[in-house]
């Protein structure tokens, strides 16, 4: 890990160098023998100066950040504005204005990988594997994340125009954005003494919140408790480990693998739960650090998975501050459930296979019929 926050620092502090030399009247010498970073920055000299475009440093050197993050051929890649770091930070800290959709790079245009319960977007009946072909007029497929979902963003009140691709076919919708604001976890306590809980991100403090809640219920009389993690489309990989630390008392809950580095093994931690009969409702709005909590729960016989397969993300983002208040984001490391199985690009196949649809919650009900039966 260390080797690669070094190379991203390295990457820094040659776009800042290339910076300064420009400030300074810095003159790189004209032999074309070049290689490297000298290259980089002979051709950086170059554009500056006598292209016609007239691009200034700070696009240049986004345009050589934007190039390197191309290069590692990594579909979560990406660069980040100052707006986008500011709204990924919102949202795991529960406050942000927008249409409530986790957005992935896709080259028809924007996919949907999950969408937050209780937005615009769940009311105006978008779904995870939803393709966003078009916003506000403007085609994006080609566009980069940070270009195709600059369209999608805009002030409170406002609306945006989206078109839409699934299942073969194309619609048209309107979508009102708004501040969402809402708590990771909500609970109730249903008949028969089960506990339902939903956890639908992991942003800061998700695994004291959702022990909090847990705790209260069973409390209040409950004896099995049903954890949701559809759509959840991830977050903090460390509330992820803590999370899984609810319901595993000790041993490896997850394993991390860096190129270049050993196997790093995450062991449970923290003040587990009580034990109890758990169910765990997952689909393919499963991805990232719920994947990681439901790997560690289905390998450690900790809990019944109910629902379909999960998306399959399996990566470790790390996010890096680069000049100028932006920000890259890039795969550093994939995680593996205890018993070995790749996440990535594959996901976690429930143990009941449950398909969505019909009269209520399908899914839920089944959950329910399994813990009661073996009450």
């Amino acid at each position: 890990m260390q080797r690669l926050l070094n190379t991203v620092l390295a990457l820094a502090i040659a776009v800042t160098l290339a910076t300064a030399s420009f400030m300074a009247g810095f003159r790189l010498s004209s032999d074309r023998g070049l290689d490297g970073f000298e290259a980089v920055l002979q051709t950086a000299r170059d554009l500056r100066e006598g292209s016609a475009a007239g691009l200034t440093e700070e696009e240049l050197a986004r345009a050589a950040i934007r190039g390197m993050l191309e290069a590692l051929e990594d579909p979560y890649a990406a660069y980040l504005s100052p707006e986008q770091k500011d709204q990924v930070d919102g949202l795991l800290g529960g406050s942000i204005v927008g249409i409530g959709v986790w957005l992935e790079q896709d080259d028809a245009g924007l996919r949907v990988t999950s969408v937050v319960e209780g937005t615009p977007a769940e009311e105006s009946g978008l779904r995870p594997g939803d393709l966003l072909v078009e916003a506000a007029g403007h085609t994006l497929a080609g566009l980069t994340l940070d270009e195709a979902s600059g369209f999608i963003r805009g002030p409170e009140g406002s609306a945006i125009d989206l078109v839409v691709h699934r299942d073969g076919r194309s619609f048209e919708l309107s979508v009102e954005r708004a501040r969402i604001q809402s708590s990771d976890v909500q609970g109730r306590l249903l008949d028969g003494n089960v506990a339902y809980v939903r956890l639908s991100q992991f942003g800061s403090g998700a695994a004291d919140e959702l022990g909090t809640k847990i705790r209260g219920l069973l409390g209040d009389g409950a004896r099995q408790v049903v954890l949701d993690l559809r759509r959840n489309a991830g977050g903090l990989a460390s509330e992820a480990f803590e999370v899984a630390g609810l319901f595993i008392e000790d041993g490896v809950v997850a394993h991390i693998r860096e190129p270049g580095s050993p196997e790093e093994d995450v062991e449970a931690e923290g003040d587990a739960l009580p034990s109890f009969p758990l169910a765990l409702l997952v689909d393919g709005g499963t991805a990232s650090a719920s994947e990681l909590v439901a790997g560690a729960l289905q390998d450690r016989d900790r809990a019944t998975l109910v629902g379909t397969r999960t998306y399959g993300k399996g990566s470790v983002l790390t996010v890096t501050d680069v000049a100028d208040e932006t920000s890259i984001q890039y795969t550093t490391a994939f995680f593996y459930t205890p018993d070995g199985h790749q996440i990535e690009g594959r996901g976690i196949e429930p143990d009941v296979t449950v398909l969505p649809g019909g009269v209520g919650d399908a899914q839920l009900r089944r959950a329910l019929e399994i813990l009661l039966a073996a009450a």
